[in-house]
């Protein structure tokens, strides 16, 4: 029996204190929900816990189950509310997370993470999977590895969950554009489709087609600067979806269903764009072959690219490494020798307390910090060489036999 799944997505950024209207905003995409008719919505940067209970209440009568996933320091700020009973749910947080000494950043502190919710739908299960990669802040794109491996830690959880779901999707802030390396890890592994290369069939006018849902011109958040450079934006913000073979779907409507502005005000609702995708599933006709919209695209190139920014930055690591543990031995020989030699005054004093600070801070990055990030970053390149080795075998097996025959 077909069926329909109306599915929302949108970062709220709703930081405590640093986001501009923020009360505000979380209101109006409450009230948003309610007049809606989205049967999925998963919600990222949703950091405060009285916020998501606020949507939480507000959003009972029309999305009356939903899930908040808790995380590291601050919470991943990642929710989802459904129509249908949420059956399970699983979080996994990330290992690489960027680093606890860029507080300014703060995604180490939000402990972010892929969440997944199992979705009882009559006798149908729908994966539904919301999660927030890590930012790229500079052009120099220093989290680069860290992404990488979200993006196939990401990738594989789906790959590897998907089979039991009669639809699964991803849904989320993926700070990547559909050119880059870690967007093709997500979409390639699992087979996921994106509706954006899809022509909407019956599409509803009134929404448009999703162009860049960061930095885009129309956001009242968006700088100057970056929205005379690109009016268009990035489009980082992405539903993507695979439907098991006993099924067919039809997009039916995708795009920005926010308007630019909330209601009466001179701000939009966040300082992203909200994505929608409304899917018609239908079961597999045996006289008909269902339509693959997946591109047959070879993934040994995507993993090749992807373990090579593992090794450069492993290099990157051990040179740090370096840096880290030369300024923090110089600076503590510095300190040991100079015992006895310091004026008895505050202002000395101020400065040996600061000196220390940077001896211990050098030392603690080369040593323990470094351990870490390092054990992550192989933890990672061994399974993308483990998965290009095996897929290589398997290929060379098939082909064998395939030669016998």
């Amino acid at each position: 029996m077909a069926f329909n799944l109306n599915i929302f997505t949108l970062n709220c950024w709703g930081i405590p204190i640093v986001s501009k209207n923020r009360k505000e905003r979380i209101h109006a995409i409450a009230k948003y929900l309610i007049e809606s008719s989205h049967t999925l919505v998963c919600l990222q940067e949703v950091w405060s816990e009285n916020d998501y209970l606020f949507i939480k209440d507000s959003l009972k009568e029309v999305l009356p189950y939903s899930y908040y996933f808790y995380s590291g320091v601050l919470g991943s700020g990642l929710c989802v509310f459904s129509k249908w009973v949420i059956q399970d749910v699983f979080f996994h947080q990330w290992p690489l997370n960027g680093y606890i000494h860029k507080i300014h950043h703060g995604d180490w502190f939000g402990g972010k993470g892929v969440g997944l919710c199992r979705i009882k739908c009559g006798d149908r299960l729908i994966n539904i999977y919301c999660t927030h990669l890590h930012a790229e802040y500079h052009e120099d794109d220093m989290y680069l590895a860290h992404r990488v491996l979200q993006a196939y830690s990401t990738a594989e959880l789906v790959n590897l969950s998907k089979s039991p779901a009669d639809v699964s999707i991803l849904a989320g802030d993926l700070n990547t554009g559909p050119d880059d390396l870690s967007y093709r890890i997500i979409s390639q592994l699992p087979s996921l489709v994106d509706p954006f290369d899809l022509e909407c069939e019956g599409s509803d006018p009134k929404v448009r087609k999703p162009s860049g849902t960061c930095d885009n011109a129309n956001n009242s958040y968006t700088a100057k600067k970056l929205a005379e450079a690109s009016p268009e934006g990035k489009r980082i913000d992405h539903i993507l979806f695979h439907v098991s073979p006993s099924w067919e779907a039809e997009v039916v409507n995708f795009g920005n269903p926010l308007e630019d502005r909330v209601p009466d005000q001179p701000f939009s609702y966040s300082d992203h764009n909200a994505v929608s995708l409304e899917l018609k599933l239908k079961p597999t006709s045996p006289k008909t072959k269902q339509r693959q919209f997946s591109k047959e695209i070879s993934f040994d190139v995507t993993i090749g690219q992807a373990i090579k920014v593992c090794e450069d930055a492993m290099d990157t690591i051990l040179k740090s490494r370096k840096l880290y543990l030369t300024s923090g031995g110089l600076l503590f020989m510095f300190l040991l020798g100079t015992v006895g030699f310091w004026p008895n005054k505050f202002i000395y004093d101020v400065i040996k307390i600061i000196l220390t600070g940077f001896c211990f801070y050098n030392i603690l990055m080369g040593t323990l910090w470094n351990k870490i990030e390092m054990n992550s970053l192989k933890a990672g390149l061994n399974a993308l060489k483990n998965f290009k080795k095996t897929r290589s075998e398997i290929k060379a097996m098939e082909c064998a036999e395939n030669d016998k025959k």
